[in-house]
């Protein structure tokens, strides 16, 4: 099984469950538990596959029994009224039913899937299958038990759909069961485990008889709206037997959501520390980016030897402020407008001192923009990249823009590529672009024509 794909497996047991239905119908053998029992083996084996933990494979196989029992029943029906064959009516039925209920479980599971390494799956699993056996046995036995209590005198058909009714209809029970599930759910994942799995399975187990057997009281005596002096013990006992089975089933439903919302926030949240840390990274390269570093001394050696130590003087400043901006917004995700642009300012003066002629930069930026927040180095970013990628000189002069109002920076130039230039990587608009989704779900804006190449950053 370990070669197997998921979808191999799925195929495997939904042939499988044909070829038991179909032959124990032949054999006038009751095939419910057979079915059951291959169906528990089909969702643990998917749930090993996806590296799921005891508690989530407990909870599914929970409910797709419950489905699988329901989409089978009324499938058969279904195609019976269709192909008119008997024999083969109960085994399309299951096939339909298990594609149905494998698949829904891989779908499911991509909903919080947090990787592919099927090593560090194996080691979380492996301390932990002999509670997962113990798990499914508990299951499998419960479902022999419901078994034989439906099946005998005390729970006929009509007194079985009689209880049902009675727990549906009392609106006040069923939100309190799911309310009191939510609650112990989201408690039981934020509270540390001190105890064994003995200890919390023992408090689960507890939970569960108690909050039934209130609501059954609940639903049994009509309360909060009558009070039923007729309800008696025996009926409390039917009752409770029903409202057990819902409330195991509601517990696995809201267990699973909850298991499925707290995954997807906490996939969300490593990869925004991934974004960042590359993000940073990128930050890192630029504080030391051998160019820069490499023309700006070239520079300020010229300066020296031309002896012009006042400019020399200025250039040391800038160039030192343009560094302590970048050591001091290391660790901070936003910086206010107003801050970037002194930094880009500095960057700019020094760009000048590089090209004298045929650069300038054109600044519109309202008072209520510099007020908001970008990406620290963003858009010094993208007057870098408009330097390395364009061409600059006397006779083709590059203009770039930095329009501002209260939503967006823009930051615009006028398109005149390199000959010689490397193709851009758009590494540095990679993670700008990232950050921004991670920190605010909103896109920036690229616009390329021939003859302008435009970014718009939005303005938190």
């Amino acid at each position: 099984m370990r070669s197997l794909k998921v979808s191999g497996i799925i195929h495997l047991f939904a042939v499988l469950h044909a070829v038991v239905a179909l032959s124990c119908h032949l054999a006038g053998i009751n095939d419910e538990l057979v079915l059951t029992l291959l169906t528990i083996v089909l969702i643990v084996l998917i749930c090993l596959k996806r590296g799921l933990n005891v508690e989530f494979t407990a909870a599914s196989v929970i409910v797709v029994n419950v489905i699988g029992y329901l989409l089978g029943t009324g499938g058969a029906q279904l195609i019976e009224l269709l192909l008119h064959a008997p024999p083969v009516v109960h085994a399309v039925s299951t096939f339909i039913t298990t594609e149905i209920l494998g698949w829904s479980i891989v779908w499911f599971t991509k909903l919080f899937r947090r990787g592919d390494d099927t090593a560090s799956r194996s080691s979380a699993w492996t301390p932990r299958i002999g509670l997962l056996l113990l798990a499914v046995g508990v299951i499998f036995v419960l479902r022999l038990a419901y078994v034989e209590l439906f099946t005998s005198p005390s729970f006929s058909t009509d007194r079985l759909y009689h209880m049902a009714d009675l727990l549906v209809s009392n609106s006040a029970a069923l939100i309190i069961l799911l309310c009191v599930n939510i609650i112990y759910v989201r408690h039981t994942r934020r509270r540390e485990t001190r105890h064994g799995p003995i200890a919390e399975i023992a408090a689960f187990l507890l939970f569960v008889l108690l909050t039934s057997a209130c609501v059954a009281l609940i639903t049994g005596l009509h309360l909060p709206f009558a009070f039923d002096r007729s309800f008696t013990a025996r009926e409390f006992l039917q009752l409770w037997i029903i409202t057990l089975l819902v409330e195991v089933i509601l517990y696995s439903v809201v267990f699973m959501v909850d298991y499925a919302l707290v995954a997807r926030a906490v996939l969300r949240a490593e990869r925004g520390k991934a974004h960042q840390a590359q993000f940073r990274y990128m930050k890192l390269k630029q504080q030391v980016n051998p160019h820069f570093l490499f023309n700006s001394l070239n520079i300020l050696d010229c300066l020296v030897c031309e002896q012009r130590t006042e400019q020399a003087s200025v250039y040391i400043h800038k160039l030192a402020g343009i560094y302590r901006y970048m050591l001091q917004n290391e660790e901070e995700t936003l910086v206010r407008l107003r801050e970037e642009m002194a930094f880009v300012g500095m960057y700019v003066d020094l760009l000048q001192v590089r090209f004298p002629e045929g650069f300038r930069v054109e600044t519109d930026i309202s008072d209520e923009a510099m007020n908001r927040h970008v990406l620290p180095c963003s858009v010094q970013l993208l007057i870098e990249n408009a330097i390395k990628h364009n061409s600059v000189g006397a006779d083709r002069p590059l203009v770039i823009r930095i329009v501002a109002e209260a939503e967006a920076v823009t930051v615009s130039n006028n398109l005149q590529l390199k000959v010689s230039g490397n193709p851009s990587t758009r590494v540095g608009l990679n993670y700008i672009r990232q950050q921004y989704l991670d920190l605010s779900g909103i896109p920036i804006g690229i616009r390329c024509t021939d003859t302008e190449y435009c970014v718009t950053l939005p303005l938190l």
